[in-house]
């Protein structure tokens, strides 16, 4: 913009324009209904999980071709779903494994699990997930797993299939 002064009919029209408008309000309570982070969160956050004991044997990554198929193409038709979105490792894990029992004492097949892709693509809960669905207590209800396909959520989210 110039620094030249405005001329008489302008500045009658900026102060017609000035007396119509009002400041944006911001409208305080609105946006984030996450509470506070607390001191014992940050030092969550900083404290360091230990190692598993050992690498559990993976679960197979395919059930068949034609199960393959309808992954690659996003044709899954899916029972369940659980978003760990805002969680830590702490609470995700467990709360993934609730929602594969969930499902399988549902008698689903499909659960699809929302990570999250994290910052530049390595998010942590994205990361962990092969390792919590390779549990144990949990294993034996999953048939298989995959990444899922762009309209469910692309490489922030993963398909577990559980037996039936």
């Amino acid at each position: 913009m110039s620094d030249r002064p405005l001329k008489p009919d302008e500045t009658k029209i900026w102060r017609h324009v000035s007396q119509t408008v009002s400041p944006r309000r911001r409208i305080k309570g609105k946006g984030s209904a996450k509470p506070l982070p607390t001191r014992e969160d940050f030092a969550n956050m900083l404290r360091i999980p230990a190692p598993d004991a050992a690498p559990i044997k993976s679960i197979p990554q395919s059930l068949d071709v034609n199960q393959d198929k309808r992954v690659r193409r996003g044709r899954v038709e899916i029972d369940a779903k659980i978003d760990l979105h805002d969680m830590t490792q702490i609470s995700a894990k467990p709360a993934l494994h609730r929602a594969i029992m969930r499902a399988a004492n549902r008698n689903k097949f499909c659960l699809l699990v929302v990570t999250g892709k994290g910052l530049r693509g390595d998010g942590v809960l994205r990361r962990n997930f092969p390792n919590w669905i390779a549990d144990p207590a949990v294993r034996p209800l999953i048939a298989s797993y995959a990444p899922a396909h762009i309209r469910h959520g692309g490489s922030g989210a993963w398909y577990v299939f559980l037996k039936r």
